[in-house]
């Protein structure tokens, strides 16, 4: 059972008008008394903050006032800032500053809210406003759910506490959707807990932890991708795992974890879901440079102008890592280099067909423009631009554009996905909301593709927005069932495609 309660990113592509990348993931655990609590970790591009200068440099933040809600009585409530360092130049930031905060709460059904406000431009705020459920039991052999680590370090005396774990300084890998685990990841860190074996098994009653990876579309073992941990029952046992995934594959994998008794038999089992990439299609920084492109059909595209244009066109089917690089190389704006990378990125991706896969691409940019170009932007910078770009053209498109006291949004669903910029997929879906009244911009609030925006609330997101925000809003009554003239949840393709599951 997945115990992801949510995860969320605010950011441009999301919420118009704001410019703050932040990522939120929410994590329940138990402590040594039996008592259910949940974590958030917060992710902040350092270079999206609003900063001031100060005499000991420049400082920017946020600040979360936070609140639970059982019905209308607030459970638990909390106000707290989150502080960058001190930069004595923020011309060139790029990290991503970490933040955990942590608060009891019992068994149940919730409601969170968080309003969050850059601490130097209070123009710049966001309120979420979410259903919280906790589930773990204190009465019988249970688990958390599995945090996937950007890294972890034994804690030293001065470290920060609020990362740490079992004697271990940890990072979360903090993203939307479904984990990833990019080709520049040697290794998968994860942290786990198991709950109540010492009622299962008896206090201090040896067993064995085996964690181990699963090819999800044959569901053989890959033993040889694993570990095992000897450990004595207790209340709470934690599990820091890690696995070298240098020589794994790209593909969709399960990580697997097991408590087995002295017998060898399993108590607790559970399977946790990740999507891992490991080709040589990314295009990292030193390896175009020297590329030659005299003579060749890149050389023949046209100029300086044409070039920039062309470099732009890939974004929508590049890493982050390019996207970076494409920004830097724009900037430079030289010709040769960016046929350089121009030549390099396609034969990267196709090396028996570069061209042709270009013209195909370009191709279906043109199309891109043509149907989705607003007054804003073109239409390959677009949501549904990058999802054709990426995906290619839906297999069905439902348009709701005249709901009752609805936003106008559109369903795209595909039966199959294959193309050269993605993984492999069958029957996902794609849902957009227009949320500026006739702009033609339509945000992507909702997928199940691998590694997209998963957001199981998404019908909520269109009753807030044509309710005039979460505040308006009864909170004994649930959006969902709002169905009286409206086909939010009669949809031919919702009907029939699980639109409403989380990603895998």
């Amino acid at each position: 059972m997945r115990r992801l309660l949510f995860l969320l990113i605010l950011s441009p592509s999301l919420v118009l008008a704001k410019t703050t990348n932040l990522y939120i993931s929410l994590n329940e655990f138990l402590t040594g008394e039996r008592e259910n609590y949940i974590e958030i970790n917060f992710g902040i591009s350092s270079n999206s903050l609003d900063y001031l200068k100060t005499a000991e440099g420049f400082t920017g933040g946020l600040e979360v006032t936070l609140a639970v809600y059982r019905g209308t009585e607030v459970m638990s409530a909390d106000r707290f800032r989150i502080l960058s360092p001190n930069y004595s130049d923020t011309a060139e930031l790029s990290e991503l500053l970490y933040h955990q905060h942590r608060f009891l709460l019992a068994k149940g059904k919730y409601r969170m809210t968080m309003d969050i406000v850059d601490i130097n431009d209070t123009a710049e705020a966001y309120h979420i406003d979410r259903p919280l459920q906790l589930t773990i039991t204190q009465n019988f052999a249970d688990h958390s759910q599995v945090v996937y680590l950007e890294d972890f370090k034994p804690a030293q005396g001065n470290s920060n506490a609020a990362y740490q774990r079992s004697g271990f300084e940890m990072y979360p890998i903090i993203s939307t959707g479904t984990p990833f685990m990019p080709q520049s990841l040697q290794r998968l860190a994860f942290y786990n807990e198991l709950y109540n074996l010492d009622q299962a098994l008896g206090k201090d009653s040896k067993f064995l932890v085996k964690y181990y990876l699963k090819d999800e579309s044959t569901g053989k073992a890959l033993t040889q991708f694993g570990g095992f941990q000897r450990a004595n029952a207790a209340i709470v046992n934690p599990i820091l795992g890690q696995i070298d995934i240098s020589e794994l594959p790209t593909g969709n994998y399960l990580l697997v974890v097991e408590a087995l008794n002295a017998k060898g038999e399993s108590v607790i089992s559970h399977e946790n879901f990740f999507y891992r990439r490991n080709d040589d299609g990314e295009l990292l920084d030193g390896s175009f440079e020297n590329q030659a492109v005299a003579g060749t059909w890149v050389d023949r595209l046209g100029n300086l102008d044409t070039m920039v244009k062309y470099v732009d066109y890939l974004y929508p089917i590049s890493s982050e890592r390019e996207q970076d690089m494409q920004e830097n190389l724009l900037a430079a704006a030289d010709e040769e280099q960016l046929k350089k990378y121009f030549y390099a990125f396609w034969y990267n991706r196709k090396p028996l067909a570069a061209e042709e896969t270009w013209r195909e691409y370009h191709k279906q940019v043109r199309i891109a423009n043509k149907l989705f170009t607003s007054g804003l932007s073109q239409g390959y910078k677009s949501d549904r631009g990058r999802v054709w770009l990426m995906y290619g053209e839906p297999s069905q498109v439902e348009r709701r554009d005249m709901e009752p006291n609805m936003p106008p949004y559109i369903i795209w669903q595909y039966d199959n996905i294959v193309t050269p910029f993605t993984v492999p997929q069958n029957n996902r879906i794609f849902i957009f909301g227009e949320f500026e009244p006739s702009t033609r911009i339509f945000k992507l609030i909702h997928s199940t593709a691998i590694g997209e925006i998963n957001s199981p609330d998404w019908k909520q997101e269109l009753y807030f927005r044509a309710y005039g925000g979460p505040g308006t809003i009864d909170p004994n009554n649930d959006p969902n069932e709002r169905e009286f003239g409206s086909r939010a949840n009669q949809n031919i393709i919702l009907g029939t495609t699980g639109a409403d599951t989380r990603n895998r």
